[in-house]
Formats: C-alpha cells, sequence, structure tokens
C-alpha cells in the first residue's frame, strides 16, 4: 500500500479523482470517461457540490417529495456507489456531504448543469445556480499580486494562508493560465498542483522531488503536520508563503463589483467581510447565503462542542469583548482553543478574527437564545460599570441606551446641545494620506474602507492647530442593524505635533464595523 501511495506523482492520472464539471451537460467524468449515473444521482451529487452538507430529509423532500422519499434516497445512493464503483457515503451519515475525492470543475464552457432542469422539483435550484454564475462570471482577482507571482517557475512551492472565501483555488487557477500550465487538483508529475485538506497521503521524498508547481491552500489556525513537514525541507529560494488579506475594495470594485449602484456593491463587499469567493453570493442573496454559512458551520465542527457551543454565544458580542461578557457567556475555559484555532484573535482583549463570521453565527442563534444572551452579557456589563459595552446589548434587546453613552459621543450622535456653523472650504482639502493607512485615493478624491471593530483610519492635515471639524462628502454605507447607521461614526481621538510642524489625527468608529467614504 505504501508503494502505491510513492507512485502517485509518476502516474499520468491520480485514479482517486472524479469531475462534475460545472458547465456543460451534467455528468461524472473519471479518466476521461462518462459514468453511467442517473439523472437523479447526478442532481444528488451537484446540490452538495453546490450548497455543502445536506441533511438526508431535505435531499429527499427535493428529489422525490412524497411519502417513500428516504427509502428511495436510500436505493439512490446504493446505485451511486454502484455506478462509481466504491462508496460514496458512510453507512449513517447524516447529513451528506461531498467526498473529497468528488471535485467541482469550475472551468469550461456551455451552460451551467446542462440538463438538471429536467428533474423535477429542481428548476428554480438550477436557475439559482446560474444567475449566480452569470454574476461571478470567473473574473480574476488579486490582478497586483499574479503580475508578481507571474516571475516565478516550477519546481516550486506556493503556500496560500487564508480564511474561508479567501479564493485560493481561484488564484491559484488564474496563477496557472499566467504560467501557461496545467492546473490540477491532484498530484501530478508536472504542471500546477493545487492541494488543499485533507492533503495527500505520500511520502515527504516525492513531493521534495516533484518538477510541478505545488500551491498550498492553508486554513488559519494551528499549522498542520502536511505543511510543517513541507517547510522544514523544501527549499527556501524555492518556497514562499503569502496571507491573503481581504480583496481591497478599490479593486473589487473594478472587478466582482463593475456595474452596481455603490449601496449593492457596498453591501455586498462588507457582509462578505472582502472575501473574493463570498461577495458573488450576497450579490444575489437577499438573506443568509446558506452555502456559506454551511462552509462555515462545517469548520467549526473541527473545534471540541463545548468551545464551539461558546462560539456561537459571543457572536452576539461586537468588537473587543470584556472579560466580564466572557464570563457571563461561559467562554472563558475555551479562549485558548478558539485562539489556537484561528476563530478569535486577542487585539486589546479578545474577539472574533472576522466580523463576517461573527455575523454568520450570530445569524443562527434562534430569536429567544440571542435575547437571553444579550441580557447576560448586558448584566454583567452593568455590574462592571461598563456603560458604553452595556449600550450595544440594550439597544439589541430594543431597550433605552442613550444615558449609558459618553456625553461627548452622545452629542454626536443625538446632536444634543450642540450647534452647528458651517463655514467655508479651508486647509481641511490638503487631506494626505498618512502611511497608506486605512485611507486610499479614488477618482473623486479618497476612500475609506473599515471591515473590523478595531480597523483605523490614519487623516493626515497641514498645520492644524486648533480644533477643527472635518465635513466628509460622498456616498456611505452601514448595515441596518447597527446603531444610527446614518451617523458615519467617525470622531477625531486627538492629534499630536508632526516634527515638520504639521499635525496629525486619528480616527476610529464610534460603534460599528465599518462605513464607506467614496
Amino acid at each position: 500500500m505504501k508503494g502505491k501511495e510513492g507512485n502517485a506523482l509518476k502516474r499520468p492520472l491520480n485514479d482517486s479523482v472524479y469531475a462534475l464539471p460545472l458547465f456543460g451537460r451534467a455528468r461524472v467524468v473519471f479518466q476521461g470517461k462518462e459514468l453511467g449515473v442517473s439523472r437523479k444521482g447526478l442532481a444528488l451529487l451537484y446540490y452538495l457540490a453546490l450548497e455543502g452538507p445536506t441533511s438526508r430529509a431535505r435531499l429527499a423532500d427535493l428529489l422525490y417529495g412524497h411519502g417513500s422519499a428516504l427509502q428511495n434516497l436510500r436505493v439512490e445512493l446504493h446505485r451511486l456507489s454502484r455506478a462509481l464503483g466504491r462508496e460514496v457515503f458512510p453507512k449513517g451519515q447524516d447529513p451528506l456531504s461531498l467526498p473529497s475525492w468528488l471535485k467541482l470543475e469550475t472551468l469550461g464552457h456551455g451552460e451551467v448543469l446542462e440538463g438538471l432542469e429536467e428533474v423535477e422539483g429542481l428548476w428554480e435550484w438550477v436557475q439559482e445556480v446560474r444567475t449566480r454564475s452569470e454574476a461571478f462570471p470567473g473574473l480574476p482577482c488579486r490582478q497586483e499580486l499574479l503580475r508578481e507571482l507571474s516571475s516565478l517557475h516550477p519546481p516550486f512551492l506556493l503556500v496560500l494562508r487564508g480564511r474561508l472565501g479567501a479564493g485560493q483555488r481561484q488564484l491559484a487557477q488564474e496563477l496557472a493560465r499566467v504560467l501557461g500550465l496545467a492546473f490540477h487538483q491532484s498530484l501530478r508529475p508536472e504542471g500546477l498542483v493545487y492541494l488543499e485538506f485533507p492533503y495527500p497521503q505520500v511520502p515527504l521524498r516525492e513531493l521534495l522531488r516533484s518538477k510541478a508547481f505545488l500551491v498550498l491552500s492553508l486554513d488559519p489556525g494551528e499549522e498542520p503536520r502536511f505543511f510543517l513537514e513541507l517547510r522544514a525541507n523544501y527549499p527556501p529560494e524555492r518556497m514562499r508563503v503569502l496571507e491573503l488579506s481581504p480583496l481591497p475594495w478599490y479593486e473589487a470594485r473594478q472587478g466582482l463589483l463593475a456595474g452596481y449602484g455603490f449601496q449593492q456593491a457596498a453591501r455586498a463587499y462588507f457582509l462578505a467581510g472582502g472575501q473574493p469567493e463570498w461577495i458573488p453570493e450576497w450579490l444575489v442573496s437577499a438573506g443568509c447565503p446558506q452555502r456559506l454559512l454551511a462552509q462555515l458551520r462545517l469548520q467549526a465542527r473541527w473545534l471540541s462542542e463545548p468551545a464551539r457551543v461558546a462560539l456561537e454565544r459571543l457572536s452576539v458580542a461586537l468588537g473587543p469583548i470584556p472579560e466580564q461578557a466572557l464570563d457571563a457567556l461561559g467562554a472563558l475555559p475555551y479562549l485558548e482553543e478558539l485562539e489556537r484555532k484561528g476563530w478569535l484573535v486577542y487585539q486589546e482583549g479578545y474577539r472574533f478574527a472576522k466580523e463576517a463570521e461573527r455575523r454568520f453565527f450570530s445569524s443562527t442563534l434562534p430569536p429567544g437564545r440571542r435575547r437571553e444572551l444579550h441580557e447576560r452579557a448586558a448584566t454583567a456589563l452593568a455590574l462592571a460599570g461598563r456603560n458604553q459595552e452595556e449600550a450595544l446589548h440594550r439597544k439589541a434587546l430594543g431597550e433605552g441606551y442613550e444615558g449609558l453613552l459618553d456625553p461627548h459621543l452622545r452629542q454626536a450622535v443625538f446632536g444634543e446641545g450642540r450647534v452647528w456653523e458651517k463655514r467655508g472650504l479651508g486647509r481641511e482639502l490638503a487631506l494626505l494620506l498618512h502611511e497608506n493607512q486605512g485611507v486610499f485615493p479614488s477618482g473623486q478624491g479618497f476612500g475609506l474602507v473599515l471591515l473590523e471593530p478595531t480597523d483605523k483610519a490614519y487623516l493626515d492635515f497641514a498645520s492644524l492647530e486648533e480644533e477643527a471639524v472635518l465635513e466628509l462628502l460622498g456616498e456611505a454605507y452601514a448595515p441596518a442593524d447597527i446603531p444610527h447607521p446614518s451617523f458615519l461614526g467617525l470622531r477625531i481621538l486627538g492629534w499630536k505635533p508632526h516634527p515638520t510642524y504639521r499635525c496629525t489625527t486619528w480616527a476610529t468608529w464610534a460603534w460599528w464595523p465599518a462605513s464607506w467614504i467614496r
């Protein structure tokens, strides 16, 4: 058995990979040949490939919709195993999930899921998938990064570290096109080979001798042994590790979001957390995209059950979470595991690594449960005298919170006791970038994008020597469930003299994670 694994790189085809082409006629392809799979069987496989793990009851209702649906589903699962020549789903598995050796092939031509619209009960779903594909026609992302990587050549090991939705596979596909290499998702002796978890079980020496361009997808959190062994032994001059940050707003606006109105584009970008794979889903979804939610919850299954439950409870807390709230929400014993596995980070207190992920988890809580958790946190924060953190939970409960705010913040939000006098434009027109943090030049001024509660935008002014008010003109976006979205939430925290007699101010958001100025 060991020798068979060791020869995986020498075979022209890996006999363990079955392809489901997204474009053209729906079918299963193995070693270049189409397998005889029924329409119902194909519908089941494609549904799992596109929507993620799904319960047997849901699949039975979707495909059959009558009293004997579950029995019919069991028969279809047996037929699938016979058609593919191996067991597809372990006995008793529920929800069903696509095995790692079955891959959705997203490159190709023709109509999406051709023929599956004829399967009874699937017409609407097939049309929805086609709408998604039209909204995301495979536009290349991260063009600056691709240009930077275009000088590399095999043999090489490129490690792409990123969160769900960061687009590692799409970037690898685009890189293969730029380099003129064949794209593979299984071990081959040449071309560009994209590997993601679960990684292949082959001897390390075979990978070190490979002449292919290897691209390894790495999730956040603990580094797996497969990666550590490669990094410890691979020649450093032929290896690079990249952290895939969210797609910059201006790049998304020129590509994935081109042609959409500002509010629609900003909503999709913000709710997706800037992740390129998630942006198209939010463009076509009025609510929470269930496929993305399934991806996130499936990854959370790698946590111990108590830690996963604690993570869901913490999702009611926005931004840095005070210790009193951590205790009230029962999360203190699990902080080390949640931080080690990449779900929480410590930045002046524990918080979610990504605000978009927190919002997903929060959306799964039943209304009564969510209310109970807000009450727990609010009570603990009130006893600790943490008024402003308490205010967020009071507002979520629909209770009065205005008196808990800092007087200056209350004045800014509600306009209490403040008379504004509009004056002519002055030196504030000299808005400059400060170390390129938070702000960027756009066609008609500057753009400002903050995705996380702790993000800051640094604004640099010339010769600011007295108190001043900054007037911002443009379009802004903030989600409806954030307090007072019509108020931009920008506040000047202070200023300090610069050695060249200029004055630097810095700003942050008072209550919510993101707003937009264009």
